[in-house]
């Protein structure tokens, strides 16, 4: 029936326009790699940092956090896109998906609605609607990505109504899977949903909001998910970024226990020149009981922490990034003591267009 749906919809779209608004066809191919290295000096033999992280969580060697070729194709009333990677990236936040879905970074295709392309529909695996942080690094402020980010959908499949309604609003309703999944959850499950509201009153700023309200269970475990993201980017001036995030969630089970996680980030990036850059964060996350999050010690996830960033631009494709990482709370180590742990991780990037 979806299927039937859709047809229609792009059967109905072209022809309303007219032949003589179509545009040929845009190609456009671009590929990143992300190679990096961590020193953790809390446990100095190679292996994997934290349950609960999904970027650069190799240790003590070096790895490919996410190697990337994405194919666009655009026109007036049509897009699609096509992202096949690899790396410890698609190792660990897809490790429940089969293995020949982990190559899969984004799949969709998607069609206007309307003859000013305000309104859209894309089906699909798509990027994720939550966030301000993305799977690629150098479209992040720092290297590795906060707690909020790393314990939220990067990605989503399904459908999703997109709405610019003017320069200022812009709107987005989805039809999902599940909370960040490619296959559908086994048995009788219903679908999820989500929403997204950005509001950007000049250029310099960026205010957002999105939901989510579904289940990552089959629906005989009678799980629920209800959770809300807000975030503001913020251009201070020519030199200096802020972004300000906030993460809240409950996971509603049958019975009276309804666990609650909350997680905050800010972020604040100064710009020195056109190839240097250098960004502080501070980061705090809550899930005690883990409703989302995987700790170490089963005990639940209550950390807090620091971070510096600095990046050199080498030349058009090339970003070299270094980060200090510091964490402090009880779900870092084997038990449920309080644990500290400092990270240094290196990154080179490259980006061809």
């Amino acid at each position: 029936m979806k299927k039937i749906i859709i047809l229609c919809l792009l059967t109905y779209s072209f022809p309303t326009f007219g032949q003589e608004d179509e545009k040929p066809i845009q190609w456009d191919i671009s590929g990143f790699v992300d190679l990096y290295y961590g020193q953790d000096f809390r446990e100095p033999m190679a292996g994997d940092r934290f349950p609960f992280l999904y970027n650069h969580n190799r240790k003590n060697r070096p790895s490919i956090n996410l190697a990337l070729v994405t194919v666009q194709l655009k026109s007036k009333y049509f897009r699609a896109n096509l992202g096949i990677q690899q790396g410890t990236y698609a190792q660990d936040n897809l490790s429940e998906e089969p293995k020949a879905l982990r190559w899969i970074h984004q799949a969709n295709v998607g069609v206007a609605l309307d003859q000013n392309q305000s309104l859209w529909l894309d089906v699909g695996v798509l990027p994720s609607h939550i966030g301000f942080e993305n799977a690629i690094s150098t479209k992040n402020l720092t290297l590795s990505r906060s707690l909020i980010a790393e314990n939220s959908p990067y990605f989503e499949t399904g459908a999703r109504l997109k709405w610019k309604m003017n320069q200022r609003w812009d709107f987005a309703f989805l039809v999902l899977n599940g909370w960040q999944r490619i296959r559908f959850i086994p048995g009788k499950a219903a679908p999820s949903f989500g929403t997204r509201a950005t509001y950007t009153p000049n250029e310099n700023t960026t205010l957002n909001w999105s939901t989510f309200l579904g289940t990552d269970q089959p629906a005989e475990s009678g799980t629920y998910l209800y959770f809300s993201n807000l975030f503001g980017k913020f251009r201070l001036d020519q030199k200096w970024n802020l972004i300000i995030g906030l993460d809240v969630g409950n996971r509603t089970v049958e019975g009276d226990f309804n666990p609650t996680w909350w997680g905050t980030s800010l972020i604040l990036q100064r710009q020195f020149s056109g190839k240097f850059a250098s960004a502080i964060r501070y980061e705090y996350y809550h899930d005690p009981f883990q409703a989302i999050a995987t700790s170490l010690n089963n005990w639940g996830i209550e950390t807090g922490g620091i971070s510096l960033n600095t990046d050199w631009t080498l030349g058009k494709v090339a970003i070299l990034r270094l980060e200090g990482r510091y964490l402090t709370g009880p779900s870092l180590g084997r038990d449920n003591r309080n644990s500290t742990d400092f990270f240094l991780l290196g990154s080179i990037e490259f980006t061809l267009n």
